[in-house]
């Protein structure tokens, strides 16, 4: 295996970009502005059901997701790299 891909695999947080990116070229996770600047919903289907989640840029400039992983782990999740990629142009 290659090197990178065995780091990448290693490292949650890149995992998730990597998910994320994926998720957003093969069409599994679309985002829409729902408070321009501040809420955004994130469609996913990459579970192979449809979900929603809400996607929140927080006062002190942190992010929020009312998605399962972010609920358990308080770290960014694929939907809020997904967000971060469409409005920052970076994870």
């Amino acid at each position: 295996m290659d090197k990178k891909i065995e780091k990448a695999a290693q490292d949650p947080r890149l995992a998730r970009a990597i998910r994320a990116m994926i998720g957003m070229a093969s069409g599994q996770l679309s985002v829409e502005p729902f408070v321009i600047g501040r809420f955004w919903v994130v469609h996913s289907t990459m579970s192979g059901k449809p979900h929603e989640y809400m996607v929140a840029k927080l006062d002190d400039g942190g992010w929020a997701c009312d998605c399962p992983d972010f609920q358990k782990r308080h770290q960014e999740c694929k939907h809020i790299l997904a967000v971060k990629l469409l409005v920052e142009g970076r994870v």
